[in-house]
């Protein structure tokens, strides 16, 4: 469908639209208050473009090797399912099966737009029901995150099991068909593990002071114990054992692929957002919403295992599993309660200091 499109610009005009996209959300944020019949109709709108926009341009995109990561990885094994070949045994039985369903359609086309179907509807689901009359808002920065891209068209099974923990996330009462999507996500990726284990801490431990506290010990420990924590990690057979062999023990390998190793700030800065974000509304304006402040948790436990192993090369796929959800802990209370003025122009303001990083890091750094 956009094979008219050069394929080393693919990437760049996908930002450069969201960009345009950001703009003109600031734009409206500064032209009305935020609870007027305009707005609603912009809400809906939007979104109604910005979906199909995302699904079409994304999940149709054109075939390469080169620009799309493991694109080639996937097209390979699906064609292998087409000839006869099984599904895969052990972990993420629940992408490898349904690879192998649409594998009788024998169209990889076909197949990569499924996986973004189920990367983006999810997400589009979890936001309208956290915010029925702003969800814009929400998926707007969801697309607009830093991840958002690459894990529709490179870390497939990882993007499509974390947007099936949020659409989990957003059912707050209904207990069966929330651990019914944290199984269908375990199934897709088995690092959700870790989420899921985060999940059910937070529902028991609930004092989010103490996860603040967790997540500054976990600096500390990640720079003077950094190396023991990788090996731990390793030893408790988190994950494939040959990925983690090759994110922990193979950095000049792989350091090419993800700029540099070593204890990286910029990606911990671009973590303590969320955090900071959260920190306000939780300790100092004190928001009374017990979700929020589930999430929150959830968020701070997975980013500080991440920092104890931020030395390990492809470091960023262990960031992804907080990364995920930092959309919504940022966005989340500015869509809930009204706290300022002008909070509607803040929130466009916000969506732009949000999108600056990912735009920054994808066109002028990698």
């Amino acid at each position: 469908m956009f094979d008219f499109i050069p394929i080393a610009y693919y990437t760049i005009i996908y930002y450069n639209i969201i960009l345009l996209v950001i703009f003109f959300t600031w734009i409206h944020t500064i032209q009305f208050s935020g609870f007027t019949k305009e707005t609603f109709a912009f809400n809906k709108k939007a979104t109604f473009i910005l979906f199909w926009f995302t699904l079409l341009y994304m999940g149709l995109r054109p075939f390469s090797r080169h620009w799309f990561g493991d694109m080639g990885a996937y097209s390979n094994l699906f064609y292998s399912y087409i000839n006869g070949a099984l599904p895969l045994n052990g972990n993420d039985i629940g992408f490898y099966t349904m690879m192998k369903f649409v594998s009788y359609f024998q169209s990889a086309p076909l197949f990569f737009f499924i996986v973004d179907v189920l990367y983006i509807v999810p997400l589009y689901i979890s936001v309208k029901k956290w915010f029925p009359n702003y969800y814009f808002f929400a998926f707007l920065m969801l697309v607009a995150s830093f991840s958002f891209w690459t894990y529709g068209t490179n870390g497939l099974r990882n993007g499509i099991a974390t947007s099936l923990m949020l659409l989990a996330f957003s059912y707050k009462n209904n207990k069966i068909l929330k651990y019914s999507l944290f199984l269908l996500a375990y199934s897709f990726h088995s690092s959700m593990l870790l989420v899921i284990g985060a999940y059910f801490l937070s529902s028991i431990l609930k004092n989010s002071r103490i996860y603040f506290l967790g997540w500054l010990a976990s600096i500390f420990l990640s720079l003077v114990m950094g190396t023991f924590w990788e090996n731990f990690f390793m030893n408790l057979g988190f994950g494939d054992e040959d990925k983690l062999q090759g994110y922990f023990g193979e950095k000049e390998l792989y350091a090419d692929s993800f700029s540099s190793t070593g204890f990286r700030w910029d990606f911990l800065i671009y973590s303590s957002i969320a955090v900071i974000t959260a920190y306000y509304f939780i300790i100092i304006k004190k928001i009374n919403d017990k979700h929020y402040r589930h999430l929150v948790n959830i968020y701070l436990t997975v980013n500080a295992v991440w920092i104890l192993v931020i030395r390990a090369s492809f470091s960023n796929r262990f960031a992804y599993l907080s990364w995920f959800m930092m959309a919504i802990i940022i966005i989340y209370p500015f869509l809930k309660q009204v706290y300022w003025k002008k909070q509607f122009s803040i929130i466009g303001l916000i969506t732009i200091l949000y999108f600056s990083f990912t735009y920054f890091m994808n066109i002028f750094i990698y």
